[in-house]
């Protein structure tokens, strides 16, 4: 007991000596204004000797406040809008009353001037001091537009930057070209998406490709709610791209997303209906006029009825359900398609206050496609705090988050099916009295004498509604930033920068495919396929910069910019797949026979270091100079380090005096450029030798083989970008503008999946550098500001223009330098062919239609007869005309008539084959 008491009295004997020492760190005070008026919501901050708040508090409505201070070494400062901020010494004060004298509004004479600057990811240049080719969108000018993603908002603003629609489909991308194709990997060109400093990795574990590298592959950018974009700054040449390396060799995309300010809260919500509807077609054959069509094509080679006696086209009412299956009009791309719908609704709430500012964003978007089956829903959210912890040092945190629920079709190219599936079939099978049943009608694949591309082609409507294909993925990327002034920036700018940031990535694909619409008997292995899949990533990036800017004189400015960073990307990707599930409504992967397992998981490190530096006389002779150093993983020790130098100049000539008299040039500048830039394979581990494992292959054990050929010299894929620039402003500035031509060489070109002797073990080689490409264009951009105003009404007009030639100027010859046929229906030759463009399509040259089939001196010139370059007819050894045949790849020959097409008969030996492409 005795023990009890003594504890109970040294506990309030504390409460009493806390309580004290409390009540001698409290200031308490009234704050008025020179009219002994109190003053309400005043901010009282608490400021240590490094001059970082430490505490703070506001004035009640009597103008009274109660703050306990720290240290009383420091200092307190009152600030209120519109008044003189004041600041007072503690000391041993315990009341400190202060009174705010209002801030002069009466000035005698002022000379305001404003510098418009750009970030260009490193620096905040002037605007009228840029030196490299670049353009700036502004999120005013897409604002009230129903856009998806970026590369909607991007659509004909850039000049040089073509922007194409993988399939139309809700979520599945858009592919991107900035000044044309610099490499020859299927995603070596895409340009690099860098958000608020952060780049946006793409294709994680690259490696390894269930989905056979689908086009959601390429939807990164639906990510980035078009609502939080403030800016998007597109650098185009070398000498601005060199500072991401081997990232920005195909050029840069620089996101700035929008934040808070100083103000009241600021709620904003929109709502965006859209509709989308498919296009009038091409006009294609009912399934009266197909039949006749396919009939006649059996038919007419060898005027032989029997040819065309095909049961599918016969006509032939036999009592079965044959004929009415066979005797049909079908429009599927009708079938299929929809008039679809767009949700989209965004919500930001944004303020700030002396310190401090946010800004918070939700965005949902609900997307029909306008076929059958694809939809895409999406939730963005977006956090953006930043807070001034003194006058030299600034924190600053964002965290982006992306949902989305992919609904696709099966079937990737389901339009063209629709557009080649045979009209004469029903989309349900009929009963042999003609009545529509509910089955989805397929043509049996073991019995039809049909071609095999018509045979075995899956009813368009059944899959979009019964087949299933959708993909789940959670994105979230968190970045804290750290800004410090080392110098009193008043006097001259040294600020360090550090951030660190994080890029999670998670995807879950599933599909689905039905025995109803295979058309094929139980054993085959598309019955009841199903497909689970995941694919997970991260990457980390740390960046450490420091900025050095001194306040020169006599018209100079100096600015340099040091940065290094570091970056590890892991992914890892597993899926399984399986077929003969017991039944079509059970679609779990685990119920069928499993027939495929992958798993595959990668890590990769970079290393990077660069400087830069920008210099100005006068605002008007300026050069800009930068050097990047990159270190990569992917290859091997000799080949790791590469450097990327990249330099460029500006004169200013409208500056000059000999300018200075004509008075309608405000704006006259020539801008060359140089610099080089780099890529690196989408693939690590290059320089080990890889195994793979065969599932059973051996008494039911699996088996280790080889399948990954050790590449230990591979080189940096390099492109060097020479620019000329000219900026112009006209009028006043009523028409600006600016040209640029350039000249983009690519060499130790990339290529994988190189074929190689099978004597070797492999059948391919990953990657090889395999030669030389070259880009040639030039880019045009004009715009007239505010062209029409009256009063809140303003037109703005712009004009792009751009053109670029593309060269293969080396390659290889162990590439196969063919793909695709050009006989078969829906495909065409791709020949790369050094001298011609890459991509290019190759076919006969047509010259004409063959008006008779018997050549006759005189009357009858326009007949299927061989002739020599000359156009002079050449005869065989009897003296009669040698006549012109078809003899494509070994196919029976055949000799054209009157009525056939002409073809160029490229080296004049009588025959129309390969050699003639």
């Amino acid at each position: 007991m005795k023990r009890i008491k003594i504890a109970v009295v040294f506990v309030v004997c504390l409460s009493w000596s806390l309580t004290a020492y409390a009540q001698q760190n409290i200031v308490r005070g009234l704050i008025t204004s020179a009219n002994q008026e109190p003053l309400i919501s005043v901010t009282i901050t608490e400021i240590d000797k490094t001059n970082r708040i430490v505490n703070g508090a506001y004035s009640n409505y009597d103008g009274e406040y109660v703050l306990q201070v720290r240290d009383r070494s420091n200092k307190l400062r009152f600030n209120y809008v519109g008044f003189v901020t004041q600041d007072q010494e503690i000391g041993e004060r315990s009341v400190i009353n202060v009174t705010l004298q209002e801030e002069s509004l009466e000035l005698s004479e002022a000379v305001v001037t404003g510098k418009a600057v750009t970030n260009t990811g490193t620096m905040n240049i002037p605007t009228r001091e840029i030196s490299f080719a670049m353009q700036k969108v502004d999120a005013k000018e897409f604002e009230g537009i129903q856009v998806t993603s970026v590369e909607d908002a991007l659509q004909g603003r850039v000049s040089g930057l073509d922007i194409v629609s993988n399939s139309g489909a809700p979520g599945s991308g858009m592919s991107m070209r900035i000044r044309g194709t610099t490499s020859l990997r299927s995603d070596g060109s895409q340009p690099l998406i860098v958000v608020n400093g952060v780049p946006y990795e793409t294709t994680v574990a690259s490696d390894f490709d269930f989905a056979t590298a689908r086009e959601e592959q390429y939807a990164e950018l639906l990510t980035v709610n078009p609502d939080d974009i403030l800016e998007i700054v597109v650098l185009k040449d070398a000498a601005s791209t060199a500072i991401w390396g081997a990232q920005g060799a195909n050029g840069v995309l620089q996101i700035t997303t929008k934040k808070g300010a100083r103000g009241k809260p600021r709620v904003q919500y929109t709502y965006r209906l859209t509709s989308a509807f498919m296009p009038k077609p091409i006009p294609l054959l009912n399934g009266d006029e197909y039949t006749m069509l396919m009939k006649e094509e059996y038919l007419n080679p060898a005027l032989n009825t029997n040819q065309g006696n095909i049961p599918e086209y016969s006509y032939v009412q036999d009592g079965s359900a044959f004929f009415w299956n066979y005797n049909n009009n079908t429009d599927w791309v009708k079938e299929i398609t929809r008039p679809a719908w767009k949700h989209d609704n965004n919500l930001s709430i944004s303020g700030g206050g002396e310190r401090g500012d946010y800004r918070i964003s939700f965005g949902y978007l609900d997307e029909q496609g306008i076929v059958h089956g694809q939809g895409l829903r999406r939730f963005t959210n977006r956090t953006d705090l930043g807070y001034v912890l003194s006058d030299r040092l600034i924190f600053r945190t964002e965290l982006a988050y992306t949902y989305s629920d992919n609904d696709r079709n099966y079937d990737n190219d389901i339009l063209n099916k629709a557009l080649r599936k045979m009209p004469n079939v029903p989309v349900y099978a009929r009963d042999e009295y003609g009545n529509y049943t509910d089955v989805y009608f397929n043509i049996d694949r073991a019995s039809s004498n049909l071609h095999a591309d018509q045979r075995d082609m899956v009813n368009p409507v059944g899959l979009v509604n019964l087949a299933s294909y959708n993909s789940k993925s959670y994105r979230i990327l968190p970045t804290f930033r750290l800004q410090y002034d080392i110098l009193d920036p008043n006097k001259s700018i040294l600020r360090f920068k550090s951030s660190v940031s994080m890029d999670v990535n998670s995807i879950h694909t599933t599909r689905f495919f039905p025995k109803e619409l295979s058309g094929a008997n139980y054993d085959n292995t598309s019955i009841n396929y199903a497909f689970d899949g995941d694919e997970e990533s991260t990457n980390i990036r740390l960046d450490n910069n420091l900025t050095w800017q001194p306040r020169l004189d006599n018209g100079h400015a100096f600015m340099m910019y040091g940065s290094v960073q570091t970056t590890i990307n892991k992914g890892s990707s597993q899926s399984l797949g399986s077929y003969w599930a017991p039944s079509s409504y059970i679609q779990n992967v685990s119920e069928g026979f499993t027939s495929e397992t992958k798993s595959y998981s990668s890590e990769s490190h970079g290393y990077g270091m660069f400087v830069s530096s920008h210099y100005a006389y006068l605002e008007r002779y300026i050069v800009d100079f930068v050097l990047r150093r990159d270190v990569s993983s992917r290859f091997g020790k000799n080949n790791r380090v590469g450097y990327f130098p990249g330099v460029s100049l500006k004169w200013i000539a409208s500056d000059e005096d000999f300018l200075q008299s004509v008075s309608w040039i405000d704006m006259l500048a020539v801008r060359p450029s140089w610099g080089i830039s780099g890529n690196t394979p989408n693939s690590s581990y290059l320089h080990y030798s890889k195994y793979s494992t065969y599932p059973y292959s051996y008494v039911d054990m699996p088996a280790v083989y080889p399948n990954g050929l050790q590449i230990s010299n591979l080189r940096w894929e390099k492109t060097t970008q020479i620019n000329m620039g000219i900026d112009f402003g006209f009028l006043k500035n009523r028409l600006v503008g600016d040209v640029n031509f350039y000249h983009k060489r690519t060499t130790d070109l990339l290529f994988q999946n190189l074929p190689i002797p099978s004597s070797s073990g492999y059948s391919t080689q990953s990657y090889e550098n395999t030669g030389t490409m070259d880009n040639d264009g030039w880019e045009l951009n004009m715009r007239a500001p505010s062209i029409i105003k009256a009063g809140d009404i303003s037109v703005d007009l712009s004009l792009n223009l751009s053109n670029y030639y593309n060269t293969i100027m080396e390659l290889s010859d162990k590439i196969d330098l063919s793909k695709g046929e050009m006989i078969n229906n829906g495909e065409y030759l791709r020949n790369i062919i050094i001298g011609n463009p890459l991509g290019s399509f190759y076919g006969y040259r047509f010259k004409g239609v063959y008006q008779y089939t018997e050549y006759i001196p005189g009357v009858q010139e326009n007949a299927p007869v061989a002739r020599d370059a000359q156009g002079n007819i050449i005869y065989d050894r009897f003296g009669v005309p040698k006549p012109m045949w078809f003899n494509y790849g070994g196919s029976n020959a055949y000799q054209f008539q009157g009525g056939d097409a002409i073809y160029e008969d490229m080296n004049h030996d009588g025959s129309i084959d390969e050699l003639d492409v």
